[in-house]
């Protein structure tokens, strides 16, 4: 039962081929013959491989070369630092002319500003010398930053015995505050004995038989009145020989310009990555470019767009092959 029905079949498939045998042939499609354009994992994978020196000793190469730049022209800056005891006057008197021109002067670091006094003070303000508060404690921390480690600290130095000078006032401004101080003084005594009577005029109404609160009440304001005056007097009368003394003595300076003994980091490591990094990049680019390039030399079917690329870098075209 089931033999028949085969031998059918395979007699019908002969006859059907044997009728068919000038039938056209099938024809096969574009992308049956004509190998993929796509770029695969496995040829970047083998560019790499064919090119991996290329892709290592460039980007080493150009980050040592952007190092020894690098190092030769970026100076090395030493940090001199000086902690002193003073006031935000002071502190602020410190970046004047008035300090900085004889710390100037009498320094090494004119010598690179061509004579320019003018020009090396805006210069030290901006980029050379720092002044920071430290917190809760009346102190300012002083930072010189110099290409030598001893200049910057004998600038340091000059500037600070500069300040303390200049805290100190001159004859005419001393005669001044002297002046001032006789009559803080004179104000001082006249103040206490003032307060001398009013007390003793309390204790009389105290004791006597006229004595009533309304006028103890009084005399009461009035010696506070008084009492808030003296304390006044006072701190004026300390001030006034403080300035005379000057503000800033050798005393305050708490701690005396370090000597650094290395200059602070200059950088140089980050750049030079970024360098390494970058040329690597395009190498790796240049190295595909260059393979397609390749590549496309192989097709004859791609040798126009190779001249064009040619032509546009002014290149001779290759022959057509």
């Amino acid at each position: 039962m089931t033999v028949m029905p085969l031998r059918l079949a395979v007699a019908m498939a002969v006859s059907y081929n044997c009728g068919d045998s000038k039938r056209e042939p099938i024809a096969m499609t574009d992308s049956e013959t004509t190998p993929t354009d796509e770029i695969s994992l496995l040829d970047i994978a083998v560019v790499i491989a064919e090119n991996w020196l290329v892709l290592v000793i460039a980007p080493l190469l150009a980050g040592l070369i952007a190092y020894g730049i690098l190092s030769a022209t970026t100076p090395r800056i030493y940090d001199s630092e000086a902690l002193v005891q003073m006031n935000s006057t002071d502190a602020a008197l410190l970046r004047s002319a008035r300090v900085l021109n004889p710390a100037i002067l009498n320094s090494s670091y004119l010598d690179g500003y061509a004579g320019s006094l003018s020009r090396a003070r805006q210069q030290l303000v901006d980029n050379v010398l720092e002044i920071s508060a430290e917190a809760d404690t009346g102190l300012y921390r002083i930072r010189v930053s110099y290409e030598s480690p001893g200049e910057a600290q004998d600038l340091l130095r000059r500037i600070i015995n500069s300040l303390i000078a200049n805290s100190t006032p001159t004859a005419t401004e001393a005669e001044l505050l002297d002046i001032r101080l006789q009559q803080a003084r004179a104000a001082i005594v006249q103040l206490e004995e003032s307060l001398g009577r009013l007390n003793r005029l309390a204790d009389e109404l105290e004791n006597g038989t006229a004595a009533n609160s309304t006028t103890l009440g009084e005399l009461g304001q009035s010696i506070v009145t008084l009492v808030d005056n003296i304390e006044r007097r006072y701190s004026q009368v300390f001030q006034l020989e403080e300035a005379l003394q000057g503000s800033i003595s050798p005393q305050d300076v708490v701690q005396d310009p370090t000597l650094p003994d290395s200059p602070r980091s200059r950088g140089l490591l980050m750049r030079v990555i970024l360098v390494i990094l970058g040329v690597g990049f395009v190498t790796l680019i240049a190295v595909f470019i260059r393979e397609g390039l390749r590549a496309a030399g192989r097709n004859a079917g791609q040798a126009d767009k190779i001249n064009r690329i040619r032509r546009a870098f002014w290149l001779k075209p290759v022959a057509d092959r």
